[in-house]
């Protein structure tokens, strides 16, 4: 899951959505329900929400993500464009959150660039946008991990 796609809020009425779009995440949730273990114990959500997979890219194919994410988003645009009435508030913002590999010690500098499609689409749904760089070094720990 390289670029995702978050959505919650209070009010909102994830089951309503879910149901009535047709749509499929990869995590919904109400709140109350369990986050799972953390260090201080069972923590619960405190809002309702999902989660979409918007591309399986690898961390390092930004332009991947970004041609994924914008299939993800013209495809379904109709009913993303009607979260609102489905208890959203203004304060609500969905997030769409790109996770990109960085190779920090050999560029000094991250230049990425976001198209004017995907940030076209992105504002007449209200999303926002995030970039979230990750040190090569921690992909490929997870990777040992994972061939254990």
């Amino acid at each position: 899951m390289s670029s995702v796609l978050r959505i919650n809020g209070d009010s909102f009425d994830v089951d309503r959505f879910l149901i009535e779009t047709g749509l499929v995440p990869y995590l919904h949730y109400r709140t109350g329900d369990d986050i799972g273990f953390k260090k201080r114990g069972k923590e619960k959500y405190e809002t309702n929400g999902c989660s979409f997979d918007l591309s399986t890219a690898e961390f390092d194919n930004f332009e991947k993500q970004k041609t994924d994410t914008i299939s993800f988003l013209t495809i379904h645009f109709d009913k993303l464009v009607k979260l609102r009435s489905y208890g959203l508030s203004p304060e609500d913002i969905p997030l769409i959150d790109f996770a990109i590999e960085s190779d920090t010690v050999t560029y000094p500098v991250q230049n990425d660039y976001l198209q004017p499609e995907l940030l076209k689409l992105a504002g007449d749904l209200s999303f926002g946008i995030r970039l979230s760089y990750y040190d090569k070094t921690y992909f490929n720990e997870i990777q040992d991990k994972n061939e254990k």
